[in-house]
This record gives structure tokens, C-alpha cells and sequence, in this order.
């Protein structure tokens, strides 16, 4: 083993931590052999083994008790760190003992870094750290405590330029930090024609607006929910995701006949959904930097997105809008691009070589180098 991915999260779960460390991970084993420590999935009823072997690959998965707590405890993030890290500091113990060659330790976020720092630490490891959140540090005992935690990695990579402002003013040298670079496959994520593809989901031929994620409250799912009756009744808004608000999504899906939930979506067919789109809305409270987007974007379709975090450094005025979320401001935009066929061909055209150029494989070099490989 060369090199220890540590992670609460990794597939079947879905989302932008899982999706990522897929894409990092099959540029990785082309060149390195790699162990993903994991948890069993804590987000989903989708079961997995405990123990997956491939090419160059093999993936623990660690037991864990109580899926639900993981929702319940996100506004708590000490509870929701003692929560999940003592099967991760199992993990990686029993790894570092079975595999003593490992050179390198890759926590992800702040519930990896301290099992990753402290074990590295006596194993004489070089731990690396990816930051996957804005963490809004208000000076309080949490931001001491992640200031100490972040500070046992060797290097800190930091997914946005925003991520690495906040760590620099929250007390990290600056000497330690760097760029977590993402990107995506641009071989799976590519445009599809809209019409072959709205007819292979049996979609309306109406102008589609498409949102993926979890339904939760820091998503903007509420505000989305509230832009339905500001909406052109002309466009069709499609919701893709699980979580603890689908409840409400589907009796609003029931109220509104252009309102559709589509339940959760495998990544594998997310190609298709997005070049079905005329528009993908990703209305977060506060992105990190956007997989959502960086994918639609990828697919050539345009997106509207909250101005907050990182997800300014993925959308660019030239490929989409960016809005202070509310919900006659998401709807204000959509109508905006509806009507406008000009400024939205344009967008839709630039899409996906402005995706080319920031965020393709070549990234995997980055990870590289910091890894000293």
C-alpha cells in the first residue's frame, strides 16, 4: 500500500465527498496502490461490503450504528465529530498495523485529521488533509479546537480559495496550505442531445430547471420549494435527492403539476438528467465549490447558483447567474434565462470548454506531488 484514503463517506453513499474521491481515486491506482478506510454507509440504506478488493484498490468499510444520527447532528458539529470518529480511528489503527509500508495518510475534513494526525503521528506518517466545507469559524472553542486539529496534518488542501482564507485567518500557517484540486470525468460528463435525452427520461419538452442534491435546509431546498409559484408555468422544475425534507418535497410535487421529484438519482445516469436540463440550480446557503455545477457545467448546461463560498470560482458570468438566494430571486433568474434566448445560448455554448480548462484530470497531479510521488 502506498497511499490511506480516510473518509466518513465513500460510495454506494452519494454526494459531492463520495463522487470526488471516486474521481481521485481511479486517476490515483493508475499509478499508485490504494486503501480507502472508510464508513459503512451512514447516509443511505444501500448496503455494502466490508471489504472490496480491486485493481490497485481495496476499500474498508467499518460498521456503524445509527444512520440517522448523521442528519440530527449536523448543527452540532463537536457531537457530530465524537460521533464518527472513533470507528474512523479504529480503522486506520487496524490499517496502519496490517500495512506498516503505507508513506502517506489522506484525511478528509476535519473528521479524518485527527484520527489521520494523531495515528500518523505515532506510525510516522505523512498526513495530508482535504478540507470539503467552509466552515465559517467565528473565534469561538469549536474554531480553536479545528485550529488544533487541522494543525496535526502535514499539509492542509483546501477545496476553495475561500477555504483557504478562513483556515490562514482562523491561525494556520499559510505555509501549510494548498489546493485541493477537483475535477470532473469529462468522458462521462458530456452533452447528450436535449431531446434524445428528455425522451429517454420522458420528460415534458418544456423548458426544465433541475436540482440535485440532499434535501436538506443548508441545500436551499426550502427556497426552492418557494420559487415554484414565481415560475413561468411554462417551466418544469425537477428535484433529485433524498433526505430529511423529501417529505415536504412530495406533497409539493403533488400541489404542482411543473413541480416533479425524481428521487434519488445513481451518478452513473447523471449525464443524461443534466443535458435534459435547459438549466441546473444549485441554491446552497453556502458551497464549498459546487460539484453539482462543475458536472452541469461539464454537460453544457447553464447554472444558477448562490453567490456565497466557492462555488464563484465554477460559475463565471459567462456560463451562468449568480443570485442572493431567496425564492423570487431563483425564480426571477430562471424566467430571465427562459426569455432570453441570446444571453442563453451564449452560456450554454462556453459551458463546457470553461470546464475544460479549470477542472480536468490533469488535476490528479496536484494530489501527486503533495503526496512526494
Amino acid at each position: 500500500m502506498d497511499v490511506i484514503i480516510l473518509s466518513i463517506g465513500f460510495r454506494p453513499n452519494m454526494g459531492g465527498l463520495e463522487t470526488h474521491l471516486t474521481d481521485l481515486i481511479n486517476e490515483l491506482k493508475k499509478r499508485l496502490v490504494v486503501l480507502v478506510v472508510t464508513l459503512s454507509p451512514i447516509t443511505t440504506d444501500i448496503k455494502a461490503k466490508m471489504v472490496e478488493k480491486g485493481n490497485n484498490l481495496t476499500i474498508w468499510r467499518v460498521p456503524w450504528l445509527g444512520k440517522g444520527l448523521f442528519y440530527k447532528l449536523q448543527k452540532y458539529p463537536l457531537l457530530e465529530f465524537f460521533y464518527l470518529m472513533p470507528p474512523m480511528f479504529f480503522g486506520l489503527l487496524m490499517a496502519l498495523l496490517k500495512h506498516p509500508e503505507v508513506k502517506v495518510i489522506h484525511a478528509q475534513g476535519l473528521t479524518g485529521v485527527i484520527p489521520g494526525g494523531i495515528l500518523g503521528k505515532i506510525f510516522r506518517k505523512k498526513v495530508i488533509v482535504s478540507t470539503h466545507f467552509v466552515y465559517n469559524f467565528k473565534h469561538d472553542f469549536f474554531s480553536k479546537f479545528a485550529k488544533w486539529a487541522f494543525n496535526l496534518a502535514d499539509r492542509i488542501l483546501c477545496v476553495s480559495i475561500k477555504s483557504g482564507e478562513e483556515m490562514e485567518e482562523n491561525g494556520i500557517p499559510r505555509s501549510k496550505i494548498g489546493k485541493c484540486a477537483y475535477w470532473v470525468d469529462l468522458r462521462k460528463f458530456k452533452p447528450i442531445n436535449k431531446n434524445v435525452s428528455k425522451n429517454n427520461l420522458d420528460w415534458a419538452k418544456k423548458f426544465s430547471v433541475l436540482f440535485v442534491g440532499r434535501l436538506v435546509k443548508e441545500k436551499g431546498i426550502s427556497e426552492l420549494m418557494g420559487s415554484i409559484k414565481f415560475m413561468n408555468k411554462d417551466i418544469n422544475l425537477y428535484v433529485a435527492g433524498d433526505g430529511p425534507l423529501k417529505e415536504k418535497v412530495v406533497i409539493l410535487g403533488k400541489k404542482y403539476k411543473n413541480f416533479v421529484y425524481l428521487g434519488l438519482v445513481d451518478n452513473t445516469k447523471m449525464p443524461i438528467y443534466y443535458s435534459a436540463a435547459d438549466i441546473v440550480i444549485v441554491p446552497s446557503y453556502d458551497e464549498t465549490l459546487g460539484r453539482v455545477g462543475m458536472e452541469a457545467l461539464a454537460c453544457s448546461t447553464p447554472v444558477i447558483a448562490t453567490d456565497k463560498g466557492g462555488i464563484r470560482e465554477v460559475v463565471s458570468n459567462d456560463v451562468g447567474v449568480l443570485i442572493d438566494l431567496s425564492p423570487k430571486n431563483i425564480a426571477n433568474a430562471i424566467n430571465m434565462l427562459y426569455k432570453d434566448k441570446n444571453k442563453y445560448n451564449k452560456m450554454e455554448k462556453g459551458a463546457r470548454r470553461h470546464i475544460s480548462e479549470l477542472y480536468s484530470s490533469k488535476n490528479i497531479n496536484i494530489f501527486i506531488k503533495e503526496y512526494g510521488f
